[in-house]
């Protein structure tokens, strides 16, 4: 069964933010559901991503990559896609765009 982009996006936003946030009570349980939760070649990916890089997902907030700090101008065409996995040119990592970051 394939896993729909949107419910991708969302697993990925939640992991950014338990990676990020917390004091680190429940966060090695929550971090393997959302693994189990992940497609398998999306969690490969980030592995590699987090083992190279530190981390495996960015937000893209005001056309700027929170994990590179590059900036996209607001005519690229990636905003267009809200809810949608990218990877950011320029770092490499998923980058998230979505109605609330960008």
């Amino acid at each position: 069964m394939k896993k729909r982009i949107p419910d991708q996006v969302k697993l990925l936003l939640r992991l950014h933010k338990v990676k990020t946030n917390g004091d680190g009570s429940h966060k090695t349980r929550d971090v393997q559901e959302l693994f189990n939760s992940l497609d398998p070649s999306l969690l490969k990916r980030y592995l590699k991503l987090k083992q190279r890089k530190g981390t495996g997902v960015a937000i893209l907030r005001d056309g700027v990559c929170s994990g590179c700090n590059m900036s996209y101008p607001d005519t690229h065409e990636m905003l267009r896609y809200e809810n949608f996995v990218h990877s950011c040119e320029f770092c490499g990592r998923f980058l998230v765009v979505n109605g609330s970051a960008a």
